[in-house]
């Protein structure tokens, strides 16, 4: 209770806040835009009319990032909706929130309302409509900026927990329980800084809580998927109109550090290529990962933290986006933790890099957004394998996943891959149609089928114990553990008794689990301030739960509403200046102008 008065008083303070308006001023440059923003498919819907790719397909990126893609778009080419796609980002960076400025300091309040109610048919099925989908009932995001130069920002809202998100139980977002009230708000947190040197070249430094995505996809990148919450990224970013460079260090948990460069390039306008690669070794922080130029894998760092009873699990993605002609976008992507050359295998059975698996995964697809009036027509279609062993090595230490916990009693233990959301081990396949009319209205269906091997199952880590608070597992534990083998502490190699030949493997391994979910969706805009939403969804999972035989049919509907309170003042505005314009029009005096010294 003591911490719901806590969020109760702090709830009322923002409130206070965003009532003392002052002179309006647009959002900063160094704002960033998480994964899921609405942003990033505008940006796709403009290249697309320009036929051209630029380095939207990552997040987060900042407004500064965006304005320069901005720059290259033609706006008289544009189509009718191409033209309010690009008002509506325009609109977006000088959105009317409750601000009160002193020079170039700026205090920012945003709130929301988003009341949601959902329900499902089957609690053995999980929601298609689930804990990332689902809003939060009240938002209040609290900006501080300083001209284009340095944001700060917290999403402050009253919300479900994930335990709650993912309860069949709950049926509305509304958190009238403890168990389901989230505590640990927020979630999502940054300090942004950096500097424009001309209209398309800068750079951008940031410390955030927010998640990372390399690779825009329909099932979420095999590379950074934009799923995995709550890690804490440090990251500087320096990009141009040819080039981009990133380096991050991403805390997953205790002594996991995720350390990644991402390289960026475009050959003209019409093909990107990009790459990644990262670190994840278990121990203290190490200064060499945070060289730029260097690649890591250089560092053979694993024989280094091998003497340690540690080791180090590597990281390599590729992708490539090509614009062959105007609405169309063809994208690749490849991910690699572990491949075995032929020199590293030989015929001694006690030989542990024998048993290596290799580890990757593949993505592919195209989308389309086709102008139609003053909406595009959206067309999407994507496959996605990965190998059982991507994200998965010798140890959960070293594996790239990251596990949380809420501080509330009775929560869940929670894993989320680096990746792909579904994770390894998983053949994805996923279509969809739609039709969109910016600021207005969008109504669409998307078909999704997967099958998950035995390894994509988070449980892979419950099994041996090994979650938010344990970290350092005993040999017993990893004798149990998935990977073909292990080392135990005296330096002798374990062979998992089940998993022995893991290296012959193929996905989906074991019993599969396949799952065909169709769900329509759409969504209208009343006004600028008040829209509502409706997605109902069908999910058929066979040999559900990894079990031969057993078939689950669940249906679900999710329905909500949404209040924008900034914008209620600004539709207000709006609809009296259109008044006045008609008034004009029709030889009138508007009602809130004072007549001249002539009509006197």
């Amino acid at each position: 209770m003591k911490r719901l008065a806590i969020a109760s008083a702090l709830f009322l303070a923002l409130a206070f806040l965003a009532a003392a308006e002052g002179k309006k001023a647009g959002r900063g440059g160094q704002t960033l835009f998480e994964p899921r923003h609405w942003i990033y498919d505008s940006l796709q819907i403009l290249e697309q009319e320009c036929a051209i790719v630029q380095f939207s397909d990552q997040a987060p990126l900042s407004l500064n990032q965006v304005r320069a893609m901005l720059g290259e778009i033609d706006y008289d080419s544009l189509s009718q909706a191409g033209k309010l796609q690009y008002d509506k980002i325009i609109g977006f960076f000088n959105e009317p929130d409750f601000s009160a400025n002193a020079s170039i300091f700026q205090v920012r309040v945003a709130p929301e309302l988003n009341l949601e109610g959902f329900a499902k048919s089957n609690k053995a099925v999980p929601w298609v409509y689930d804990r990332y989908e689902k809003g939060h009932l009240i938002d209040l995001p609290v900006t501080l900026g300083v001209g284009d130069y340095a944001t700060l920002f917290a999403d402050i809202f009253l919300g479900l927990n994930k335990t709650g998100g993912e309860d069949a139980k709950t049926y509305f977002n509304i958190p009238y329980k403890e168990k389901i009230f989230d505590v640990n708000f927020p979630h999502m947190a940054y300090g942004s800084f950096g500097y424009a040197f001309t209209d398309t070249v800068g750079f951008n430094f940031r410390v955030d809580n927010m998640s990372q995505a390399f690779g825009r996809a329909q099932t979420s990148s095999v590379i950074q998927g934009g799923y995995l919450t709550d890690a804490t990224n440090v990251s500087l970013s320096f990009y141009s109109p040819i080039a981009q460079y990133t380096g991050s260090l991403t805390q997953l948990n205790t002594r996991r550090y995720l350390y990644s460069h991402k390289v960026d390039a475009r050959i003209g306008k019409k093909v990107q290529l990009s790459l990644m690669e990262a670190a994840l070794p278990y121990g203290d922080m190490d200064l060499r990962f945070f060289n730029p130029m260097m690649f890591l894998h250089n560092y053979a760092s694993w024989l280094d933290y091998q003497a340690d009873g540690s080791d180090v699990g590597s990281f390599f993605g590729l992708k490539v986006n090509v614009a062959p002609v105007k609405s169309l976008r063809i994208y690749a992507l490849w991910a690699m933790t572990q491949f075995q050359l032929p020199a590293e295998i030989d015929d001694n059975d006690k030989n542990k890099d024998n048993y290596v698996p290799n580890a990757m995964g593949v993505q592919g697809g195209l989308e389309s957004y086709i102008p139609i009036k003053d909406g595009h027509l959206r067309l999407y279609a994507e496959c996605s394998y990965t190998q059982p062993y991507l994200y998965i090595n010798s140890s959960p230490n070293w594996s790239f996943v990251k596990t949380s916990s809420e501080s509330t009693a009775g929560s869940s233990d929670f894993y989320e891959w680096v990746g792909s959301r579904y994770g390894p081990d998983t053949l994805a396949a996923t279509c969809g149609a739609g039709y969109e009319v910016a600021d207005k209205w969008k109504v669409g269906f998307k078909y999704l089928f997967l099958a998950r091997g035995e390894l994509s199952d988070p449980n892979i880590f419950q099994s041996v114990g090994w979650g938010p608070r344990i970290f350092n597992l005993s040999d017993a534990a990893l004798r149990g553990w998935v990977y073909p083998f292990t080392t135990a502490s005296d330096g002798t190699t374990q062979f998992s008794p089940k998993y022995k030949n893991g290296r012959n493997l193929s996905a989906p391994s074991g019993v599969p689990e396949y799952a065909n979910v169709i769900t329509l969706y759409g969504s209208y805009a009343l006004n600028q301030w008040l829209s509502v939403m409706a997605q109902p969804s069908l999910a058929i999972v066979s040999n559900a739960g990894h079990k031969s035989g057993a078939t689950e049919f669940s249906f679900e509907c999710a329905f909500g509403i949404k209040v924008k309170f900034a914008n209620v003042k600004a539709n207000k505005a709006q609809a009296e200046v259109k008044d006045n314009e008609e008034k004009n029009a029709a030889g009138e005096r508007p009602d809130n102008k004072e007549r001249t010294e002539s009509e006197e």
